[in-house]
């Protein structure tokens, strides 16, 4: 649930109207890592648990001090057996408690996903439920409204296809026993469909909460009883729940946001969405799922699913782009030195995991850590594993990592040339909200891609990703490769903008990217903002130092000052991990004010062509005589505090903040 950590619309609304900064940053190279990716074939050693522990403890305890992680919890399993399990750090600093593999449980954020899959699986394999069918033939109390003419099926709910919006807003609660029933969470805040199914991978919270709910109807439990009595049990993961009984809330590790210099605590946030990210789980029992899942879902007599529906989870069911990895049913595709994996993380609130399938190589790895820092640590540890312990088998181009594309009618002519210019601007997520105040996210969640002359793409990540910036190389048209690993990027849907033919969409993995029109990049809104800010105070300043400015100007001047003021006073007086709970009372009442705003710059215009024409009347009217009168601040000030009025409508209007569309 990447982007919890991907914070919502309140600190989007900050960046929208205070002109906060997006720069693009990352992180440097590690000189220790770059060691490691050096070794080639030959100098590779045998994967042992010596070896292993020798390179967790050569990079675990740095990384952790580097990026800023309490503590870190990592198992390996290799040949139905767990090859070694670590923990490091802290669970809870201020009561000095260490990270304990087997019994320290962690957030596992959307690894939640894979164990929904498995359980839509399970009612697919036993006849109960059919992936092809209308989804509304199953869930209770509501119904999915035919937007689009195909409708949504569980194939497309575990693929990510079912075209819904994404939604942050209401995900989760906080401060409170009481929580929503999965079933009536959906009704009241199951997303909008904005595209049809099957036509894109748009990755989908809601979408996988959906698909637990039809575990739920279609099973007869509750999803959490049923995933434990029909997968956690059978498979003997006794610490492992959906749910915060007390036995897990004991275990359950703290998660920290590291602020001025030191670890801030962050309390416990309860997922609505429970099917997408409410797993809690410790290493020792996800060794257990691990190697379930690579013996075919029968690890030693404990049957969970049979081979042929755990194989069709580790298959490709569907891709962006046929040159580039897709997605199974609820695992993602990629590779690793050339080697196909199968995988899924997880972020959430100080939590960030990752779980990782080798099946040719019988090799299963996880690791999650209690803070944002996690998620480039968990990267980073492993790319560091693979260089080590199975580094690539030869130079490959991008042919030998995904099927190559069998149809190139929709790349363009500058495509075809190789003019890498033509590729480059800025691009969002295609999950990024449409149709509610979150889109707004989207400022900060942008990538930048530019050309260099020599024909690479360079790729930087949004601030506050932890991310370095990538170098991709041509690999064929509209197709690139990552310099540093497996990753590929492919261009398509090619448009043609005064006489320039360039993509719409970017594809990395099975992340859809689409370009991002110029008036909604962040750095055109915050030159807007800035504009309209210098504006306003102008008109604050002009009156209070007495100049001839009508009072109404000021004072509309004032008034959207102080909305800027006030989103900007909610954000630094509520920490982001609250901010998913609801909208708070002071955003609200500032987003109201704009409102206000729009009455008083009708009665500035109202004022000010009458007294426009009030001259008029009594005396022949030039530029020079008013100057002369008003001076320059009385004659243009008004219009352009109108100007500046209406263009913030406007930008709160592209934003979806116009009328508390929550």
């Amino acid at each position: 649930m990447r982007n919890a950590k991907t914070k919502i619309v309140l600190l989007s609304l900050a960046a929208l109207v205070c002109g906060i900064a997006l720069s693009i940053s990352g992180t440097a190279t590690i000189a220790g890592l770059e060691a490691v990716s050096a070794r080639t074939l030959t100098e590779a050693p045998t994967l042992t648990r010596e070896a292993v522990d020798q390179l967790l403890d050569a990079f675990i305890p740095s990384a952790m001090a580097r990026l800023h992680v309490p503590g870190v919890t990592f198992v390996a399993v290799k040949d139905g057996e767990i090859l070694t399990m670590r923990g490091f750090g802290y669970s809870d600093i201020e009561a000095g408690k260490g990270v304990d593999p087997a019994t320290t449980v962690f957030r596992a954020a959307s690894v939640s996903k894979v164990f929904t899959g498995m359980a839509v699986m399970q009612l697919a394999e036993r006849g109960i439920a059919d992936l092809d069918k209308d989804v509304n033939a199953y869930v209770r109390g509501f119904s999915i409204p035919p937007t689009y003419p195909e409708p949504i099926t569980l194939r497309r709910l575990l693929t990510h296809t079912a075209g819904f919006d994404e939604r942050n807003l209401g995900m989760s609660e906080f401060g409170s026993r009481v929580y929503p029933k999965l079933g009536e969470y959906l009704a009241a805040e199951l997303p909008r469909r904005i595209r049809p199914a099957g036509q894109e991978i748009q990755y989908s919270n809601h979408g996988a909460a959906l698909a637990g709910y039809v575990v739920e109807c279609a099973g007869g439990l509750p999803f959490a009883e049923y995933i434990k009595a029909n997968i956690l049990a059978p498979l003997g993961m006794e610490s492992s729940d959906f749910q915060l009984t007390p036995d897990i809330e004991q275990h359950l590790s703290s998660s920290y946001q590291w602020r001025r210099g030191k670890y801030v605590k962050a309390p416990y946030v309860h997922i609505n969405v429970a099917p997408a990210g409410a797993l809690m789980t410790t290493a020792a029992d996800m060794a257990k799922f691990m190697m379930a899942n690579l013996a075919g879902g029968e690890p030693d007599g404990a049957r969970v699913l049979g081979a042929e529906y755990v194989e069709a989870m580790q298959t490709q069911q569907f891709t962006n782009d046929p040159r580039v990895p897709g997605i199974g049913y609820a695992w993602f595709m990629g590779r690793r030195n050339g080697r196909r994996v199968v995988l899924h993380g997880g972020d959430l609130w100080g939590f960030s995991t990752q779980l990782l399938l080798a099946p040719d190589e019988n090799l299963g790895l996880f690791v999650s850590g209690n803070s944002s820092g996690a998620a480039p640590l968990g990267h980073e540890l492993v790319k560091a594993l693979f260089d080590t312990f199975f580094p690539s088998l030869e130079a490959a181009d991008a042919s030998s990592v995904v099927q190559p594309a069998k149809d190139m009618s929709t790349l363009g002519v500058a495509d075809m040339a190789g003019a890498p210019r033509e590729l480059a601007g800025v691009y969002r997520m295609t999950r990024c909200p449409v149709a509610t105040a979150d889109k707004a996210i989207s400022l900060l969640t942008q990538f930048r891609v530019t050309a260099h002359d020599d024909g690479t793409l360079a790729l930087a990540f949004p601030a506050g990703y932890g991310m370095p910036m990538t170098t991709w190389a041509p690999a064929g048209p509209g197709l690139y490769r990552d310099t540093a690993g497996d990753d590929v990027m492919a261009f398509d849907k090619w448009k043609t903008v005064a006489r320039r033919a360039r993509p719409s969409r970017m594809y990395i993995g099975s992340w859809a990217f689409e370009r991002v029109p110029v008036y909604e990049t962040a750095s055109f809104t915050l030159a807007v903002v800035a504009a309209m800010a210098a504006v306003f105070v102008w008109a604050a300043l002009a009156w209070v130092f007495g100049r001839k400015v009508s009072g109404l100007a000021a004072v509309l001047g004032l008034v959207n000052l102080a909305a800027i003021a006030g989103i900007a006073g909610s954000l630094l007086a509520i920490p982001a991990w609250e901010l998913t709970t609801a909208v708070p009372t002071i955003t609200k009442a500032s987003l109201a004010l704009p409102l206000v705003g729009v009455a008083l710059a009708l009665a500035l215009v109202w004022q000010t062509m009458r007294r426009t024409a009030a001259n008029r009347r009594r005396q022949r009217w030039t530029f020079y005589s008013r100057r002369a009168r008003k001076g320059l601040t009385g004659i243009v000030l008004p219009w352009l505090v109108i100007a500046a009025d209406g263009a913030f409508i406007w930008l709160l209007h592209t934003w979806n903040l116009l009328g508390w569309r929550f």
